[in-house]
């Protein structure tokens, strides 16, 4: 019985080294499984989105610093710059100059904009003085920080990993960005406690006399009796709750945010978004694919077919090869905004110092009393806000608009000419004589509306410089 079991054993290992019994449909689904999921999704759309936040990261658009718009009334003004995107080599060692690609122009002054119907706006709002809002002035303050760090992060990390090459950053990201979001999340809780620790001097603040402005921070006293009782028995457990639950949305966020940028290609008008990009990503990267296919398909055919089965995958790549299937079929300068020749480091666009002359009111100013704000605010210049509905250009209010839901003109009721002479119904009407009218009938035109003063032209005749922004339809979908 024994010597039948060994004889078994010992058939068995023969035939795996030998491969003589091949797993065809082990190799077909697992093969499949890698192209579709580990290639497809996990390095070319998770690894692209990876990719895209590295290029936002260059153009320097996410408002990553405390002191600047949308937390505070100074503008964040960042001089655009070319990033090369859509890189595409004619081997995978050809140098720069040697390389195509297109250059992306994104939207640093709308994506700022954007944060206008963010909730870090309608908590600002919640705080008004007026209103006493004690928790809303707390919550707006402590993810404003979130907010700012959560984004300075993002840079960091982000910009130094675009200085490998495009393909290796797909690669990676999709591969180990795990880990990435796991760093995120614990610094996110380490921030998250400081922050909501470090800011409850704004549940003791109280308003001034005239309910229009915060105390300011030397006049704020923790002795007052009812805001004490609120802080023990109601702030202290909704902040525990907020403190330690609000670093996963923060983290989300943070992942997130930048994936909302939106740019144009150099030389041409449209705007394109991570979407967009994706699709690109899978059209331009296809030697990539092919090289990722390959070493699945050896990989797969070694563990599922066998040893012997590696020399025919092989001597069927080789064969692609010389048919041209591993070329990279390269785009024609000029065409779909591609040019030759890419930079030889990744350069992240600058940021213009902090100026308190160039300011924008993007969320509401909670107003507390502070001397140096104000003398920011009389001697500031405020712009207006990017409209999304004008096509990316500032609101002109002193265009007319044109007010389509008016009622238009008829031409087929009768025009009343006032340089004519008016009937008089007691005379009697002579329907012999035909009645002429000298004035030429004009084409149906549109009912013009001219709107009424704006409140900054108000205030700019008062000698003010201070607008109130555009309100606007939301400009991307944002988790905050």
């Amino acid at each position: 019985m024994s010597t039948t079991e060994d004889t078994s054993a010992i058939d068995e290992k023969k035939t795996e080294d030998t491969g003589t019994e091949p797993d065809f449909k082990g190799f077909v689904s697992n093969y499949l499984s890698s192209i579709i999921f580990t290639i497809g999704i996990v390095v070319f759309i998770i690894g692209g989105l990876g990719l895209y936040t590295t290029k936002v990261a260059q153009a320097n658009i996410l408002p990553d610093n405390i002191e600047l718009a949308p937390y505070t009334i100074i503008d964040r003004v960042v001089k655009d710059i070319p990033i090369d995107i859509n890189v595409m080599r004619p081997t995978f060692w050809s140098e720069n100059k040697d390389t195509f690609s297109q250059k992306a122009i994104f939207d640093s002054q709308g994506y700022l904009d954007s944060f206008q119907n963010s909730f870090l706006c309608s908590l600002k709002q919640k705080a008004d003085p007026k209103d006493g809002a004690n928790a809303a002035l707390f919550f707006s303050r402590v993810y404003d920080n979130l907010v700012a760090k959560n984004l300075l992060v993002i840079n960091k990390i982000f910009f130094y990993l675009s200085y490998l090459p495009e393909s290796v950053i797909m690669f990676l990201y999709g591969l180990f960005g795990i880990f990435i979001w796991i760093g995120l999340y614990f610094f996110n809780m380490c921030i998250s406690i400081f922050y909501h620790f470090v800011n409850i001097p704004e549940l003791f603040r109280e308003t001034n006399e005239d309910k229009n402005k915060w105390e300011s921070d030397d006049n704020i006293s923790y002795l007052r009796f009812s805001k004490f009782l609120l802080f023990c028995f109601i702030w202290i457990p909704v902040g525990l709750f907020s403190t330690f639950v609000m670093p996963i949305f923060f983290t989300i966020y943070g992942l997130f945010s930048p994936l909302f940028a939106t740019y144009t290609i150099k030389g041409t008008k449209k705007s394109y978004g991570v979407y967009d990009f994706i699709k690109d990503t899978f059209a331009y990267k296809k030697l990539f694919f092919f090289i990722l296919a390959t070493l699945s398909l050896v990989s797969n055919g070694s563990t599922y077919l066998g040893s012997n089965a590696i020399i025919g995958i092989l001597i069927a790549v080789a064969f692609a090869y010389y048919m041209g299937l591993y070329s990279n079929e390269m785009p024609e300068i000029g065409i779909n905004g591609f040019t030759s020749g890419i930079k030889q480091n990744a350069k992240q666009a600058s940021v213009i110092p902090l100026d308190k002359t160039q300011l924008v009111e993007i969320c509401k100013h909670i107003a507390i009393d502070d001397t140096e704000m104000e003398k920011i605010i009389d001697n500031g210049t405020f712009r207006k806000i990017i409209s999304k509905e004008t096509g990316g250009s500032p609101i002109n209010n002193d265009e007319p608009v044109i007010n389509n839901d008016d009622p238009v003109i008829n031409n087929d009721e009768p025009v009343i000419n006032n340089d004519d002479p008016v009937i008089n119904n007691d005379d009697p009407i002579n329907n012999d004589e035909p009645i002429i009218n000298d004035k030429p009938i004009t084409n149906q035109m549109p009912y013009i509306k001219y709107p009424e003063q704006q409140p900054e032209q108000q205030q700019e005749q008062s000698g003010g410089k201070i607008r109130k922004p555009i309100k606007t339809k939301k400009y991307n979908f944002r988790l905050v």
